[in-house]
């Protein structure tokens, strides 16, 4: 501090702060939430996309604000929401008019894949516990997808519910309607009460780079879930039991070339495999999945790997069962807000592949070996929901068969185990 320029930036540098302590004005942003009120339909809705019913004339959701690119500004094109209901489920119905609706980017997606074109967002938090939902998005080709909300701003797409939308391009931009079965939601019952719900939407114009949301929220501020504006006026309602049924049969043949005197290389396998997979509502927020011999025929081919460490390969799940309600059994993600872990993984407690993995025995034996793919699922049952408003439950066993290798050696038949008779079960309790 002796030298005199040191002295004369330190002092300039005393007296930046002190004037911006004393002047400068702070931007105060208060949040505010948003009320909305949902009606009961007086008439059955056919859902086409093109809003004839007159529910959809009445009072309408409107007030949008722009995240991106001008957080903060109103948005370019005006939307307009309406939110209705009946026993069985809640609609919903959206006018997004535009001015260049031949601009209007619709382009055909897989389930849950969100693909770069215009969208409509439906968000609901049906326990109003400010923490979790669900996630409803239709683009103007009618493809879906669909997410959980965990965490106040977290979410998970490897839930499929099951529901409907229809959508329509006019000259005036483009309409949805959407249908979302209460059996499809976890909520808890009411018999008289008023039930209060956490809603939301959004609207992306992908070709302005634009996404605007109806509960807005500064990207300085943290919080999603949180901000939902609150839902009123949906009484008496009378969901139905969920309960849904899957069988399949499947049947293979494999034809190879055949190996001289090898008795299991023939050059042609013919198998037939069954099994049944049940999705039962406990309760209005308690789902119990079942599977018995379960069918994992149509999921995605693992990628190939070279693997030249002392440490296993780890493969991400794959498998519809036990991808479904996979973030209870999550750990290490606290706080609501999203971050970034550059090179810090979560701690894997639970790894639900070696549920089902191949067989890790060896035949030490001569001879020719038929050697097991993988090890079979007998069974599977899951129970994941909540218990009252702060406690997620999250339960898993599963019943994995002794798995044989059979060994020919001169003409003499034996079998050598290479997999145990296994029990996998892990149970998770997370209060928020």
């Amino acid at each position: 501090m002796n030298h005199p320029l040191t002295k004369k930036i330190f002092c300039l540098f005393l007296g930046l702060v002190l004037f911006n302590f004393l002047f400068a004005k702070e931007e105060k942003w208060e949040w505010k939430q948003k009320t909305i009120n949902a009606v009961r339909l007086a008439e059955k809705v056919i859902l086409d996309g093109r809003l004839n019913e007159k529910i959809w004339q009445g009072k309408n959701i409107t007030g949008f604000t722009q995240t991106d690119p001008d957080d903060g500004n109103p948005p370019s094109e005006k939307t307009e929401v309406w939110l209705a209901y009946d026993n069985d489920a809640i609609y919903v119905a959206a006018r997004l008019h535009d001015s260049e609706p031949q601009k209007i980017i619709s382009l055909l997606a897989r389930r849950d894949d969100f693909v770069d074109a215009d969208y409509f967002l439906f968000y609901v938090d049906p326990y109003y516990d400010r923490r979790s939902g669900f996630k409803f998005a239709v683009n103007p080709s009618g493809s879906i997808a669909d997410w959980t909300l965990y965490n106040d701003s977290w979410d998970d797409s490897s839930w499929d519910g099951i529901w409907e939308a229809k959508t329509q391009i006019n000259e005036g931009g483009w309409t949805v309607e959407m249908k979302i079965p209460f059996d499809q939601l976890r909520f808890k019952k009411k018999k008289d009460d008023e039930y209060i719900w956490g809603v939301n939407f959004k609207r992306y114009i992908r070709r302005k780079n634009e996404i605007v949301i109806y509960s807005w929220c500064p990207k300085t501020e943290s919080g999603f879930v949180s901000r939902f504006a609150r839902m009123n006026g949906m009484r008496q309602i009378k969901p139905k039991k969920l309960f849904e049924l899957l069988p399949y049969l499947v049947g293979k043949a494999d034809f190879s070339t055949e190996e001289e005197g090898n008795p299991f290389a023939t050059g042609e396998d013919f198998s037939a495999n069954s099994g049944v997979d049940i999705k039962y509502g406990l309760k209005s927020n308690l789902t119990l999945d079942l599977s018995i011999n379960p069918d994992f025929g149509q999921v995605e081919v693992d990628p190939a790997v070279i693997n030249l460490s002392a440490t296993e390969t780890y493969y991400s799940e794959k498998r519809p069962f036990f991808l479904e309600g996979a973030n209870i059994f999550r750990f290490g993600i606290g706080g609501a807000t999203s971050r970034i872990g550059a090179n810090w993984g979560d701690p894997s407690f639970f790894y639900s592949r070696r549920i089902g993995q191949a067989p890790q025995g060896s035949v030490d034996t001569d001879g020719y070996v038929h050697y097991p793919d993988m090890t079979t699922i007998l069974m599977a049952a899951k129970v994941t929901g909540k218990i009252g408003n702060e406690w997620n439950l999250g339960l898993l066993t599963a019943l994995t068969q002794r798995e044989y290798a059979n060994v020919d050696f001169d003409g003499e038949r034996s079998q050598v185990e290479v997999e145990p008779f296994s029990n996998y079960t892990v149970l998770r309790l997370n209060k928020e």
